[in-house]
């Protein structure tokens, strides 16, 4: 076991070594990343694995000894452990979609875009300078990496951080990894006054804050500078940083909690008897008033799976509990024009921090599916239908945008992205219209109204394209469902929320 007065002998050393490197460092510390026109210039000592704004801390140069297998921390840290270990972050390297889609990258863009994918993929990789393409690996080849770089985002990632770069950027908003890194005896986390026998602990505000999670949750072109994702961007202007309610407080608690957290709008160490107390190690000798959880649940419910990673159900049947709780349907029916009637679907955005979807919204699908019945039985409308191809039909109500090139041309390929030419998310706390018109006949007395809003986390023919055709078949969330039966009036004469399948 490491002892204490090493660290401390080591933490001296390191104290007076760090001055003189961070006097160095920080005098070009403020420059950006400068593009000459679709070629990055080469990585700087500000910028050490430009496109990225991935750093070592006092510009160190790392190997991937400076970093701890996982499993050394799941010795003390169980409950964190099995929380990572399925999650989409323990598996961020190794998602054959990122790999195929990253490989992609490579290709066309000759190499330069290396730095820029794999700092959110594998930090330790790219900081270590390990990662490896091989074009004989799947589809479109693939990459490899010494195993504790290719363990995702890990512990040591995350706990070695210990400053954004994100002030160096171009705009100025963290994102593309802006992190710096600092591995060794020293762990870095929200709690304070904690206390190891294995490593020294040190509290870090920087890991309480949003913008800790939008180092990776914002990705800028690295040319164009065009936000392709921009989570931490959605969240920065809702009502849930208003309130002072930073990501943690919804994917770092069960599903249960970040409910409570979306409808009461306080931070999960707010609420009445959240029940998230305890001791952040087996050892500890001090409970904590709240331990966060370490799966990280979004609504990627198919990846870890796949893959057959350990604890990848649970983790599917939380990524599906929180898109089941996530949005809200309404709808009415009115007299349109023509005498027609008109249906309008409300998509609601309950309880969701940024918009809906979020990250990959050009490749990530939600929509509403309606279908109107008369009395009879004869079908009077009919959108969103999921074809025997596992598409959704053209005329469907999609929320999502839609990205194109810089000459205007149709794409989902990140890197050749310049703008969104249709934006259809829904903010926190807003809502989506759906309108549709049909024409009851006139001896039906009643007619029913079924709609349904569904999830897939990409568009099959991405699927495709990526692993091959009929590799995979991307499998849909019911994310919520709602009928109502009206008489001929227009009037509501039963309500039926629906059971999730």
């Amino acid at each position: 076991m490491k002892t204490t007065q090493r660290n401390r002998m080591m933490l001296v050393i390191g104290l007076f070594g760090g001055l003189a490197a961070s006097l160095m460092y920080s005098a070009g510390a403020d420059e950006p990343t400068k593009v000459e026109g679709d070629k990055l210039v080469a990585p700087s000592m500000t910028q050490p694995f430009a496109p990225s704004m991935l750093a070592a801390a006092n510009n160190r140069k790392l190997s991937v000894d400076d970093f701890e297998d996982p499993q050394k921390c799941k010795t003390c840290h169980p409950r964190q452990f099995k929380g990572w270990m399925g999650s989409m972050h323990s598996v961020a390297f190794k998602d054959p979609v990122f790999q195929a889609e990253w490989a992609l990258a490579e290709k066309a863009m000759g190499g330069q875009l290396l730095n820029h994918c794999g700092s959110c993929h594998t930090p330790i990789g790219i900081a270590t300078g390990t990662v490896k393409f091989d074009p004989s690996l799947g589809k479109h080849g693939g990459f490899t990496a010494p195993k504790v770089a290719a363990e995702g985002v890990s512990c040591d990632v995350c706990h070695t951080a210990v400053r954004t770069t994100h002030a160096q950027s171009a705009s100025g908003d963290p994102g593309n990894a802006s992190l710096a890194l600092n591995p060794g005896e020293t762990k870095y986390g929200p709690l304070q006054n904690s206390v190891s026998g294995y490593h020294e602990t040190q509290y870090s505000e920087l890991h309480t804050k949003a913008e800790f999670c939008g180092s990776c949750h914002n990705i800028f072109h690295p040319f164009n500078q065009f936000p392709i994702e921009h989570t931490y961007d959605e969240w920065k202007v809702s009502p849930y940083a208003q309130a002072g309610i930073p990501c943690q407080d919804c994917h770092m608690v069960p599903v249960e909690t970040s409910m409570r957290v979306a409808d009461e709008m306080k931070r999960a160490k707010d609420l009445e008897e959240h029940g998230l107390g305890g001791k952040a190690a087996t050892k500890a000798k001090r409970e904590q008033s709240l331990v966060h959880d370490h799966g990280f649940v979004g609504g990627n419910a198919v990846i870890a799976p796949a893959l057959g990673v350990e604890n990848a159900e649970e983790h599917k049947i939380e990524a599906i509990k929180r898109l089941q709780n996530v949005a809200e349907l309404d709808m009415d029916v009115r007299t349109g024009k023509g005498g027609a009637q008109e249906l309008r679907v409300k998509v609601i955005n309950a309880r969701a921090g940024h918009h809906l979807p979020t990250s990959l919204t050009f490749i990530r699908q939600i929509w509403v599916d309606v279908t109107v019945t008369d009395d009879q039985g004869k079908v009077l409308l009919r959108s969103g239908e999921l074809g025997a191809d596992n598409r959704i039909d053209e005329e469907a109500f999609v929320i999502g945008n839609k990205s194109v090139d810089k000459y205007g041309k149709a794409t989902v390929n990140p890197w050749e992205i310049a703008r969104f030419e249709e934006m259809n998310t829904i903010p926190p706390k807003g809502y989506r219209t759906a309108k549709y018109a049909f024409k009851l006949p006139a001896d039906a007395k009643s007619f029913k109204v079924d709609v349904k809003l569904n999830y897939m986390s990409y568009d099959q023919a991405v699927a495709d394209k990526l692993l091959g055709k009929d590799a995979v078949k991307v499998p849909m969330v019911e994310m919520k469902a709602l009928s109502r039966t009206y008489d001929a009036a227009l009037k509501v004469v039963e309500l039926r929320n629906l059971a999730q399948r």
